[in-house]
């Protein structure tokens, strides 16, 4: 037998087991179900709000509603624009804030959605808030 069958050999019987436990344990649940697919949803955050903490600093904060998400993106909007992707969070962090971009005496609309890789969970609520000046 060669060397390099002898090497293949071993390496595919320390593979093996490895591969089945990591089959197993992908295959568990928290709750003991059989289902893994509950877990897996990504549901909209909820109770999405906002409080003004300086002259152009907004503080977010949101109910997250998922178990799978990686992270959650803020996105806003000036007045009736677009909404753009302006924020990401590492995931079960459920406030962030937004100070970058912001001008007094504007109008600025929120949303959030939970992510996992390139899925997306459907969007919050939205918020708006008005810069108004003068702060306090």
């Amino acid at each position: 037998m060669s060397l390099h069958n002898q090497n293949a050999r071993q390496m595919k019987s320390r593979l093996v087991p490895l591969l089945s436990i990591f089959l197993i344990a992908a295959g568990c649940s928290k709750d003991g179900s059989t289902s893994p697919e509950a877990d897996l949803v990504l549901h909209a955050p909820t109770d999405l709000t906002t409080n003004r903490v300086g002259k152009t600093v907004v503080r977010l904060a949101w109910k997250d509603n998922s178990e799978a998400e990686e992270g959650f993106v803020v996105e806003r909007r000036n007045g009736q624009g677009l909404f753009t992707p302006r924020l990401f969070t590492a995931r079960d962090i459920s406030t962030a804030i937004d100070s970058v971009g912001l001008m007094p005496d504007s109008t600025y609309s929120y949303r959030v959605q939970a992510i996992r890789y390139s899925e997306r969970g459907d969007f919050s609520n939205v918020v708006s808030i008005r810069l108004t000046m003068p702060f306090p």
